[in-house]
C-alpha cells in the first residue's frame, strides 16, 4: 500500500476539540456560541485518540492533524496573593499598576502547591489514557515557567527543554503582572528554557493604556493554535499558561466559558480541519 501523502503546510484552520471530563467541572458553563464534542466520562481517551488518527475518506486521504494538549494554569503568584490580601477593588484600582508586581513570581505557597498538585493531576489524566507528554510549552511570564519547573514528576516530563511561546501569555495591557521581562533577563533567570521563538527583545505586546478585549484574546488564541500545530512537531503537548488565555482558547475550540483554578489541568484533543 502506498504511503499517505504528508499534510500541506498549515496556514489557516478551524478547530475541532474532544475533551475528557474536566477535573473541576463546576467552574465551567456553556455559552451560546460554538460547540463541543466531549468524550463521555470514563472514556479512555488514548483509544479514542487512536481512532481519531485514522484518515477519513479512504486510504488515499491526507493524515489528520491532531494534538493531545494539556492546558495547565499557573500556581499562585504574588499578584494573586495581593488580590486576596487587599481585595479585588484595591487590586483593580491601584495595585495592578504597581511595578512591585511586574512579571509576578510564584509565592512560596504557589511553589509547594504546584509540587503537590501537578504530579497527581497529570497521573490522573495519564491513567485515564491521555498519551505521555512529549513537549512542554510555557508562557514567557515567570509564574508560568516556575509552575512548569515544579509541576512534573521526573517520569512525566520529556528531556527536551521547555519551549516558550509569546502568544499563550495572559491578558495583555495595563496590569504590570502581565508584562514580560526582556529576553536577556529571561535567559539569565531561566537558562534551561528555549526562548528562540520570541522575536522581540523587549515586550512589544504590553501597553499601559489598553487592556486586551475578549475578542482580541480569542483572535490571539487562534494564532497560538496555528503556531502550535506549525512549529511544535510533537503530538502530545503541555501548555503552562494563564486563566485568561485558557478562557479564550476554550471559548474558541469548545464554545464554553471557564475560569480554571490555579494548577488546574484541562486535557484536550485538538484537530485542525
Amino acid at each position: 500500500m502506498a504511503a499517505l501523502p504528508p499534510p500541506a503546510p498549515l496556514q489557516s484552520a478551524q478547530w475541532r476539540a474532544f475533551s475528557p471530563r474536566r477535573r473541576r467541572s463546576q467552574t465551567t458553563r456553556r455559552s451560546s456560541s460554538g460547540s463541543s464534542s466531549c468524550l463521555r466520562p470514563g472514556t479512555r481517551s488514548n483509544g479514542h485518540f487512536a481512532q481519531l488518527e485514522k484518515p477519513q475518506g479512504g486510504s488515499a486521504s491526507v493524515p489528520r492533524r491532531l494534538k493531545a494538549v494539556y492546558l495547565v494554569r499557573h500556581a499562585e503568584g504574588t499578584h494573586n496573593a495581593a488580590d486576596k490580601q487587599f481585595g479585588t477593588e484595591r487590586w483593580e484600582s491601584e495595585l495592578a499598576f504597581s511595578d512591585k508586581y511586574l512579571d509576578a513570581d510564584l509565592t512560596p505557597f504557589g511553589v509547594s502547591d504546584a509540587q503537590s498538585k501537578g504530579p497527581v493531576s497529570l497521573k490522573a489524566e495519564l491513567d485515564k489514557g491521555m498519551p505521555p507528554i512529549e513537549r512542554i510549552v510555557v508562557s514567557p511570564l515567570s509564574r508560568a515557567i516556575q509552575t512548569a519547573q515544579n509541576f512534573f514528576a521526573k517520569d512525566q516530563a520529556p528531556a527536551a527543554p521547555f519551549k516558550s511561546m509569546e502568544s499563550c501569555r495572559e491578558i495583555l495591557g495595563c496590569h504590570t503582572c502581565d508584562k514580560r521581562r526582556s529576553v536577556l533577563e529571561l535567559k539569565l533567570k531561566f537558562p534551561d528554557v528555549d526562548f528562540s521563538a520570541i522575536k522581540d527583545e523587549q515586550d512589544q505586546l504590553w501597553t499601559p493604556t489598553h487592556r486586551e478585549t475578549d475578542d482580541e484574546m480569542q483572535t490571539r488564541a487562534k494564532g497560538f493554535l496555528l503556531e502550535l500545530f506549525r512549529d511544535v512537531p510533537e503530538r502530545n503537548v503541555v501548555v503552562v499558561t494563564h486563566s485568561g488565555f485558557m478562557e479564550a482558547l476554550c471559548a474558541v475550540v469548545l464554545g464554553i466559558r471557564i475560569h480554571p483554578a490555579n494548577c488546574e489541568v484541562i486535557p484536550l484533543v485538538l484537530e485542525a480541519v
